[in-house]
C-alpha cells in the first residue's frame, strides 16, 4: 500500500488557480484535521466543489487529485485541443475566456498583495482591468518543438512535451501556434525520418520556427548536439511546396543551426550559430513600424497583442501630459518598445546584453527613420550610466526579474517615471518590494500609480503586466 493510500477523501472547494494551472483548493470539511489546508489539484477551476484525495507533499506544498464527481463551474468549457489533458503547452483551455481573464487579474493582484506585501486597497485603487486578446488561438509567432529519435522505429518524433515531463506527445495540431509553423513541423518530421538523414536526425534536439504574422516571412532554427550536415536546399524546397499548397502566402526565407552540445543546459542561450540557407533575419511589423529579427533575439510571441501592450506603455509615458525628453529602455531586445514609443519621447537610449539583438535594434531604428536613438550592448545592471539623466526608464526583464544592483541604480538615476513591463507576476512583486524597501533608506520616493495586466498568452496561466511608478514631488 502506497504512503498516501490511507488518506481519506476530503470535501474541498477551489478558490483560485496556480501559476502551473492547478486549482488551488481549500479543504472544506468541518472537524477534519485538514480543514482549511491548501491543496493543488489538477483540472479544478475556481468555484468547483467536490471530493479530493491527497497524493503528495513536497517542498511544503500539498498536491491532490479529484475523487468522484465534481460540481462543475459555469465557467468550465470543452477544450478545443483533444491533447489538452496531457499536453504541457496549455494549462487553462478548459476555462471560458472570461474566466481566464478573471483568474489572471486575480493572480497579478494576489502576487502584489501576498508576495509583495502591498496594501490590498492601494493595489485595487490603481489596478486597471486586464486587456483581453482578440484572438485566443493561433497567436504564437515562435514555437520550440523538442525532437526525439526512436532507434526502434528509426524515425523522429517532433511535438510538444507531456505535462510535467520531457516526454514528447504526438499531436495533429497545436491550437496556439501559427498554422504555418505546424506545416513546417510536419515537414520536418517526415524529412528527418528518411533513412538517408539518420545522422542529422540523431543530432537534432529542437526545431524552432519563427513566423512574421504581418510580413509572412519565416525562419527555421535546427538546434543540434554536434556538427552535422543538413540538406537545407532540399528542406527549403519541401517547405516551400507545402506552404504554397496552403495558399496563405507564407514564405520560408531563413534557416539556421544552433550547435548546443548535449552537456549544455537547455536554458543556456549560448550556442554556435550558423546561417545555412537564405536570409539572416526575418521582418515583422507593429503598426507602422518594421523590425528585423535575428534567430537569437527576443521578440514578443504574440505579434498582434504586442501592439496593445506597447500602446499601454505609450499611454503611461504620457501619464502626466509631458513627453519625456530622455527615455531609457533596459532589456530592450531588438528595440521594439523604444522604437514603437519613439514618437512619445525626444531621445532614447537602449541597453541589451545580446549583441545580435543590439545590431537588430540599430538597424530597426535606421529602417524606421528614427534619429536621436542609441543602443548599447551590456548587461543593464553592469552599464555605467554616467551623467545620464533620463526622465523615464522602461524595464522589460526576463522571467527571473531584475538584479538588485539595477534596482539600486534606478534609485540613483531618479527618473520621473519608471515603467516596469513584466511577464512574471511573482518576480514583479518581489522586485517592487525590494525597490520600495531600498527607497525607504533614501530621499527619492516613488509610488505606484497604475497597474494594467495584458493577456498576451490566452489558454495559459501566463500574463504580462505593465506597472507605472511615479516619483513623488
Amino acid at each position: 500500500m502506497g504512503i498516501f493510500d490511507s488518506y481519506k477523501a476530503l470535501s474541498a472547494r477551489c478558490v483560485g488557480i496556480s501559476n502551473e494551472g492547478c486549482g488551488v483548493a481549500r479543504v472544506d470539511e468541518a472537524g477534519a484535521k485538514e480543514e482549511g489546508m491548501k491543496v493543488f489539484v489538477q483540472d479544478m477551476l475556481p468555484g468547483e466543489k467536490g471530493k479530493i484525495k491527497i497524493t503528495e507533499k513536497k517542498n511544503n506544498m500539498t498536491y491532490g487529485v479529484k475523487v468522484g464527481k465534481i460540481a462543475p463551474s459555469k465557467n468550465r468549457c470543452e477544450p478545443m485541443c483533444p491533447e489538452f489533458p496531457v499536453c504541457g503547452g496549455c494549462q487553462i483551455q478548459h476555462a471560458s475566456y472570461e474566466c481566464q481573464l478573471q483568474m489572471k487579474e486575480s493572480m497579478v493582484k494576489n502576487c502584489l498583495v501576498r508576495m509583495g506585501h502591498f496594501p490590498e486597497n492601494e493595489i485595487t485603487a490603481c489596478m486597471e482591468h486586464i486587456l483581453p486578446c482578440k484572438e485566443q488561438y493561433y497567436y504564437r509567432n515562435q514555437m520550440q518543438y523538442p525532437v526525439e529519435y526512436s532507434r526502434e522505429k528509426r524515425c523522429v518524433n517532433i511535438g510538444l512535451y507531456k505535462r510535467s515531463s520531457h516526454m514528447i506527445i504526438e499531436h495533429k495540431t497545436c491550437y496556439l501556434a501559427h498554422p504555418a509553423a505546424e506545416i513546417v513541423r510536419n515537414v520536418a518530421q517526415i524529412f528527418f525520418s528518411e533513412l538517408s538523414r539518420i545522422d542529422a536526425a540523431k543530432a537534432l534536439r529542437q526545431v524552432v520556427v519563427r513566423t512574421g504574422f504581418m510580413s509572412k516571412e519565416m525562419m527555421v532554427i535546427f538546434v543540434i548536439s554536434k556538427p552535422v550536415k543538413i540538406d537545407a536546399e532540399a528542406f527549403a524546397e519541401v517547405c516551400g511546396e507545402a506552404l504554397k499548397k496552403d495558399g496563405k502566402g507564407m514564405r520560408l526565407i531563413s534557416m539556421w543551426t544552433e550547435e548546443r552540445p548535449s552537456s549544455t543546459k537547455w536554458k543556456n542561450p549560448k550556442g554556435t550559430w550558423t546561417n545555412i540557407w537564405g536570409e539572416t533575419t526575418i521582418r515583422e511589423f507593429l503598426d507602422n513600424r518594421v523590425f528585423r529579427i535575428s534567430p537569437d533575439s527576443f521578440f514578443q510571441v504574440n505579434t498582434k497583442q504586442t501592439v496593445t501592450l506597447y500602446n499601454k506603455v505609450k499611454e503611461y509615458l504620457r501619464y502626466d501630459g509631458a513627453l519625456p525628453r530622455m527615455l531609457l529602455d533596459l532589456y530592450c531586445g531588438t528595440g521594439s518598445i523604444g522604437i514603437f514609443c519613439s514618437d512619445a519621447c525626444h531621445h532614447m537610449y537602449g541597453i541589451e546584453s545580446v549583441e545580435s539583438a543590439v545590431i537588430d535594434a540599430r538597424n530597426n531604428a535606421r529602417m524606421n527613420f528614427i534619429e536621436d536613438t542609441e543602443f548599447f550592448c551590456s548587461r543593464a545592471e553592469d552599464f555605467d550610466f554616467g551623467a545620464m539623466m533620463p526622465d523615464t526608464v522602461i524595464i522589460d526583464p526576463p522571467r527571473k526579474g531584475c538584479d538588485e544592483a539595477l534596482l539600486n541604480k534606478l534609485l540613483q538615476l531618479a527618473p520621473t517615471r519608471i515603467i516596469y513591463v513584466s511577464c512574471n507576476p511573482a518576480t514583479l512583486a518581489r522586485d517592487l518590494e525590494r525597490f520600495f524597501h531600498m527607497q525607504a533608506e533614501g530621499s527619492v520616493k516613488y509610488g505606484i500609480k497604475k497597474i494594467c495586466p495584458v493577456d498576451m498568452f490566452p489558454q495559459t496561466t501566463h500574463v504580462e503586466t505593465v506597472v507605472l511608478l511615479s516619483k513623488n514631488r
